[in-house]
C-alpha cells in the first residue's frame, strides 16, 4: 500500500464508462481519493505521467479456474481481479482471503462445479443426487460466503429452476454450463448466465452429430442460421448474460496448428499444463475449429443486435494461453465479432464488475479500489493481443511488469500442488 498520496496522468483515462483528457486520478492507501482536471491537483502531489499512454481501470477476467502460478501473470497483463467459476471450496476461499497485495489478484469465487451423479470434474464438483440434494448444495456453498454458483452439465434440467430459486432467496446469481440441456433450459429456470455459447447446438440442431464446440465448424450447421435467430431472440427476451470465452475457441485453433508451440506463446506455461492437455497430441482438424471461432462470432454479433449483455471471460487455464493475455485477446475477439473498443473495455471492467455486485471495482471514480491499468497507446482505438503494460497499481500499490514476470517463471513450479492440478492428472490418466 502506498505511504502517500499519489496522482497518476495519462493523455487519456478511460474511467469504466467515459473517455478523458487532461484530468488525473489521485490515489491513497488502496483506494482512489480524486479524479479530477489535471490543472487542480494539489502541488504537493506527485504526478506520474508517462506520454503516450492511456489509463483503464483494472481488467475482470470472469470466467477463470485459479492456480497459484497463474497470478502474477494476471497482474503482469492488467487483470487485477479474477472470477474463479469452479474448483476446491476450501481451497478457493483460502486463496480469496490471502494478503491482497502480493502477486495474486482480487479473487471472486464460485466454490465447486455443482454437478450430477457422476461429475465430469469430480475433485473440484459437488455431486447431486436429487433436487433436494442439489438444492441443499446451493445453500451450503452460498453459506459458505462465495460470490455466486455455478451449475454443470450432469444436473438434471428439472431441478435447474429450484436451484435458481435457492441462488436467488440468497441475494446470489447463478451461473450455468448447459450443453445438451441447450440455453432453453437455462432461460426457463431464470439463470443468470451462460458460457462458452454452450447449449446453443442442442437447441438449434438437435440432431447434430456427437461432438462439443467444434460441432460449430461442421459445414451442416450453417443450415441453422435461422434456427440461431429464433435463439438469439429468445435468449435476448430472457434477460441473460452471455460470457462467450472465445479466447478458449482461439486456443484450441492455436494448439492445433502445426506452427504450435512458439516461445512467446508458452514460455511463461507450466510444460505438466501443455502435457496434461495433450498439446503434443492435439495436431489437425484446426480447420473445423477455425470455422467454428467464426460461426460463434456470428451467433454473438445476433446478440450485439439484441443487445444481450456481454461479459469477457477466457476459461484459464484451459487452452494453451497465458493467464492475463488471455484477457486481451478475448477482447480482440469481441471487437471483431461487432463490440467497439470502448464497448469490449467495459465488458471487463465496469459491466464486469455492475453484474458481478461490486461497484467497488472496474471504475475510475472516487471510493473505488484503486486498481489501474496504465498502457501504451490508445486501446480505446485499437485492443491489442500484446499490451505494452507501463504501470500495474493494484489496490494502490504500484507494481512493474518485469518484476511479476521474474515472479511469474519462480512460481512455475507451484502447478503440481493445486486442487486443478490433481483433476488435470486425473483427465490425463483417463484419456492415456
Amino acid at each position: 500500500m502506498v505511504d502517500n498520496r499519489f496522482a497518476f496522468a495519462a493523455d487519456r483515462i478511460f474511467d469504466g464508462k467515459s473517455v478523458w483528457t487532461d484530468h488525473v486520478v489521485i490515489v491513497e492507501g488502496d483506494r482512489i481519493d480524486e479524479f479530477l482536471p489535471r490543472a487542480s491537483v494539489p502541488d504537493d502531489v506527485k504526478v506520474f505521467h508517462e506520454a503516450d499512454t492511456t489509463i483503464i481501470p483494472g481488467l475482470i477476467d470472469t470466467h477463470v479456474h485459479f492456480m497459484r502460478w497463474q497470478g502474477p501473470l494476471y497482474l503482469a497483463y492488467g487483470v487485477t481481479t479474477i472470477r474463479d467459476v469452479g474448483n476446491n471450496l476450501e481451497w478457493i476461499l483460502a486463496q480469496r482471503q490471502a494478503p491482497r497485495i502480493g502477486c495474486v489478484p482480487t479473487i471472486l469465487c464460485c466454490g465447486p462445479f455443482l454437478d450430477g451423479p457422476q461429475p465430469c470434474h469430480p475433485l473440484v464438483s459437488r455431486a447431486c443426487m436429487s433436487e433436494a440434494d442439489a438444492v441443499g448444495a446451493v445453500r451450503q456453498i452460498l453459506a459458505a460466503g462465495v460470490d455466486g454458483v455455478k451449475f454443470y452439465c450432469g444436473l438434471d434440467a428439472d431441478w435447474l429452476a429450484a436451484m435458481v430459486r435457492a441462488a436467488h432467496e440468497m441475494d446470489r446469481k447463478a451461473f450455468m454450463h448447459c450443453l445438451q440441456f441447450g440455453v432453453r433450459s437455462a432461460l426457463e429456470a431464470g439463470v443468470d448466465e451462460f458460457y462458452h455459447l454452450d447449449g446453443v447446438v442442442a437447441d438449434v440442431w438437435p440432431d447434430a452429430p456427437l461432438g462439443w464446440l467444434n460441432l460449430w465448424g461442421d459445414p451442416d450447421f450453417e443450415k441453422t442460421w435461422p434456427a440461431q435467430q429464433g435463439l438469439a431472440d429468445d435468449i435476448a427476451a430472457a434477460g441473460i448474460t452471455c460470457t462467450p470465452t472465445l479466447a478458449y475457441w482461439q486456443s484450441q485453433v492455436r494448439i492445433r496448428s502445426m506452427d504450435f508451440p512458439s516461445y512467446d506463446q508458452v514460455q511463461y506455461l507450466p510444460a505438466k499444463m501443455l502435457q496434461w492437455q495433450g498439446v503434443a497430441t492435439a495436431r489437425g482438424n484446426f480447420q473445423m475449429w477455425d470455422r467454428g471461432l467464426a460461426a460463434a462470432q456470428r451467433f454473438l454479433g445476433l446478440l450485439l443486435d439484441r443487445h444481450v449483455p456481454i461479459l469477457a471471460g477466457t476459461d484459464v487455464p484451459f487452452g494453451a494461453i497465458p493467464p492475463g493475455l488471455s484477457i486481451w485477446h478475448e477482447l480482440s475477439l469481441l471487437v471483431a465479432s461487432g463490440l467497439s473498443p470502448e464497448h469490449a473495455l467495459r465488458a471487463a471492467t465496469s459491466d464486469a464488475a455492475k453484474f458481478l455486485g461490486r461497484t467497488d471495482l472496474g471504475r475510475i471514480t472516487p471510493g473505488a479500489i484503486a486498481d489501474l491499468v496504465i498502457l501504451k497507446g490508445n486501446p480505446l482505438m485499437h485492443i491489442p493481443t500484446m499490451p505494452q503494460i507501463v504501470q500495474i497499481i493494484h489496490h494502490g500499490c504500484m507494481r512493474q511488469s518485469a518484476d511479476l514476470f521474474s515472479e511469474a517463471k519462480r512460481v512455475l513450479g507451484t502447478v503440481t500442488e493445486d486442487p486443478w492440478s490433481k483433476q488435470f492428472q486425473l483427465h490425463a490418466a483417463r484419456a492415456g
